[in-house]
Formats: structure tokens, sequence, C-alpha cells
């Protein structure tokens, strides 16, 4: 219903964000007309990141997650990761940033299992408080199930912190497992602790290195 074939046959030249959404472009078109799909990533805004201090302290042990509160991004997913992580004693926090229609069941879970001193909602923030929010953490977590090119993950790497994220669509572009992060199936719930139990495990210069 989004005539996707007539547009890009009508089209001069036409931009994809990353290789996955040129694929999927690539599935409604001819084949004639693939030359016409160039990819252009996205870029952010250099007062973001300029100027971002590197330093991670060993100590810190702190996760943000960013992103709309919904059940696409996976937060459900995180909580019930927080609550194996409390039971087995190890020590995190976890903040994340955002708001949406699922905000009341996630604030539910993490009240059923007694996390509230581990896992806080901070709700929609400005670009400043999340800026600050990204270099106060040890690393940014994304376990979500459906994506084109999350913006979060661009802002982190670009502040310097390593990522935690899903094999989905143009997020391996961006993360690559051992070098700037961590990735793991989507919906694995014994993958996402998996990561984030070698994340902490990790000694700050790994940290640093994977930032850079």
């Amino acid at each position: 219903f989004l005539h996707i074939r007539e547009k890009v046959r009508d089209a001069a030249f036409v931009v994809a964000i990353t290789d996955f959404a040129a694929s999927q472009l690539y599935r409604w078109i001819e084949y004639r007309h693939w030359p016409k799909i160039q990819v252009v990533h996205c870029g952010l805004e250099p007062a973001f990141h300029e100027n971002a201090p590197p330093t991670i302290s060993v100590e810190r042990r702190r996760f943000v997650s960013l992103g709309r509160l919904s059940a696409q991004k996976g937060q459900l997913l995180m909580v019930e990761a927080a609550n194996v992580l409390a039971l087995r004693g190890v020590e995190f926090d976890l903040v994340i940033v955002g708001d949406g229609e699922l905000r009341g069941e996630i604030e539910s879970l993490i009240a059923k299992y007694s996390l509230r001193d581990r896992v806080r909602l901070l709700g929609s923030v400005s670009t400043d408080k999340l800026r600050t929010e990204i270099l106060k953490a040890r690393a940014m977590v994304l376990p979500t199930f459906a994506e084109g090119l999350p913006m979060v993950i661009m802002e982190a790497m670009a502040l310097r912190r390593p990522v935690l994220s899903t094999y989905v669509a143009g997020i391996p572009e961006l993360v690559i497992p051992g070098k700037s992060g961590w990735l793991f199936p989507a919906g694995s719930l014994d993958a996402l602790v998996a990561a984030i139990v070698d994340c902490l495990g990790r000694s700050d210069e790994d940290i640093r290195s994977m930032g850079e």
C-alpha cells in the first residue's frame, strides 16, 4: 500500500539508510531499478558528542537504555533480565530513559520483582540530560525486537560507550561484536543476561577500548 514499486520506478535515485533497508527495497522493485538504491547513513549533530569525556570508572556498574517504551523495544525483557541478575546477586543499576504506552506495564513488572532500587524509569528527558545519562553509564543496552537504524545507538557510540543490542535490521552494521559492543538474538533472555554479565566482567581498559 506504500506503492514502493511505483515510487522507485519514477525516481532518479532512492536513499536507504542501511544495507538492510536497501535489501528490503530490493524485495519490492524490479531488478533493473536496483542501481537507483544508494545507501546514505544517518549522522549526528557534532554538538552532541564534541568534548565528551572518555573516562569510565572500573567501579561503574550502570547501564542505560534509551527509547520509546513500547513492545518492540524489548524493555519488558530487560526487566526480566534485571530480575535474573538480581537473583544471582549481580551488582548493577539500570536507567531507562523514554516514555510510551508500555510505561505502566514496565512499572508493574519492576514492582513485582522488587527492583525499584536497581531499575529506574526517567521518562522523557532533554537532549542534555540524555547525553548526561549516557556519559554516566558503563554501556547502553537496547534489546529491541524491531528497528530500522536506532539513533540512540549512534548517540551512545559517539559518546564512546559500547552497546548491547540485537541482531535486528541495521544494528549489526553499527555494532561489531567484541569490538564495539555485544549482539544477541532478539527475544533471548539468556543471551541478554550473558551479554550484561560479560560487560560487567570486562576491565576498564576493555570498555574504554570498545567505546573508542
